[in-house]
């Protein structure tokens, strides 16, 4: 067996843990060619292994339950209380199988953005671990428990793993990360486009009208009226995910990764073709919004308490303007993007946060 002196684990919520884990361990392997890698996580594989160069491994793990979707829009708070339970009540045997992975893999350290799987099972085979993330587990379902009890017994059990953590590296957009022992900060952690802007919008097939990126994730927002994004004829409109309620207008295309791909492009290329993202706030989205110079539109996501920090802080980063869920569903977003249009960048960010996070790992290793 390879043997894999680090571990990573990286929660399956959304794209944004998997995003800015791989460009960390993207760092780290131009660090040390050589060091063999596993990623243990429920995120598609090809999250990382676009991006990471071998000795790499992805083993399917699932390392938390995140929170479960209605839709991109909407959690189900019962369905992750319930999800929640059936993960609770295999703990001890989950634990105890990671940890026996770690010890037979031959593992030196533990990475975890940031399931509390990851800390439990390192601490019981001995070894060190790092988490890495604006936010955690405990917090959220702290935040939800009020409404949803059973999110209490949720929220204690990952801040006794979160314990377990040697230090943690604390990315901007932070929320309430006092669980950890020690705790240290680093810069944002943002994926760039590989292309230009002007080659991305060729590469998609384009025209010159102001470009707008519709990214709702995997999940997508279902009652998308399409028919009324038509009638926005000065825009040219893209969209990510499923396709929405209704007929699609002729200003409107679908993309997906298989269209990417024969384009020769990637999601951070997608986002820097783009005038305009409209989306809910994550880190991910956000951060590439930021490091493709491209403007935000932004939408509520629910009770999630990382929002309004993200509402608050991204103002410092990239241009953005509120739109409610109903302006969104319903296609009355154009004063929106004519109000983000007209609203200058902020001084650039810093946006080395992997090679700094990269340095500090391989410091420990």
């Amino acid at each position: 067996m390879a043997r894999a002196m680090l571990a990573a684990y990286v929660s399956g919520h959304g794209f944004g843990h998997s995003t800015r884990t791989a460009e960390i361990l993207r760092a780290l392997r131009e660090r040390a060619p050589s060091l063999a890698i596993t990623v243990c996580t429920s995120a598609p594989a090809f999250l990382f292994e676009s991006v990471v160069a071998a000795p790499l491994a992805v083993r399917r793990v699932e390392g938390d339950v995140g929170l479960v979707q209605k839709d991109a829009l909407v959690i189900d708070e019962e369905g992750t209380a319930a999800a929640w339970r059936a993960f609770e009540s295999g703990w001890a045997e989950r634990v105890a199988t990671e940890a026996a992975w770690l010890r037979e893999a031959g593992v030196r350290l533990v990475v975890g953005d940031i399931p509390p799987l990851a800390f439990a099972a390192a601490g019981k085979a001995g070894l060190r671990s790092v988490a890495i993330g604006n936010f955690s587990w405990d917090w959220i379902y702290g935040h939800l428990a009020p409404r949803v009890p059973a999110l209490a017994e949720a929220a204690a059990r990952a801040g006794e793993a979160y314990g377990l953590a040697e230090r943690l590296l604390r990315l901007p957009f932070a929320g309430d990360l006092s669980v950890f022992r020690r705790i240290e900060d680093v810069p944002l952690v943002a994926r760039r486009p590989t292309v230009g802007k002007a080659e991305a919008r060729r590469r998609l097939g384009v025209d010159g009208r102001p470009l707008v990126l519709l990214s709702f994730g995997g999940v997508g927002v279902p009652g998308l009226r399409l028919a009324a994004y038509g009638a926005l004829e000065g825009c040219r409109f893209l969209l990510t995910g499923p396709a929405g309620a209704g007929p699609t207008p002729a200003n409107l295309a679908r993309v997906d990764g298989g269209a990417l791909a024969a384009a020769g492009l990637e999601y951070p290329d997608l986002v820097g073709a783009a005038d305009v993202v409209v989306t809910k706030p994550g880190y991910g989205i956000v951060t590439d919004c930021i490091g493709a110079g491209t403007r935000l539109v932004y939408t509520d996501r629910g009770d999630f308490p990382e929002y309004p920090i993200m509402v608050a802080e991204m103002p410092r980063y990239v241009p953005a303007v509120f739109a409610t869920n109903e302006d969104v569903r319903e296609g009355r977003i154009g004063p929106a993007l004519d109000s983000v249009r007209a609203m200058p960048f902020p001084d650039s960010p810093r946006t080395d946060g992997a090679a700094v996070a990269a340095d500090k790992l391989l410091a420990m290793l």
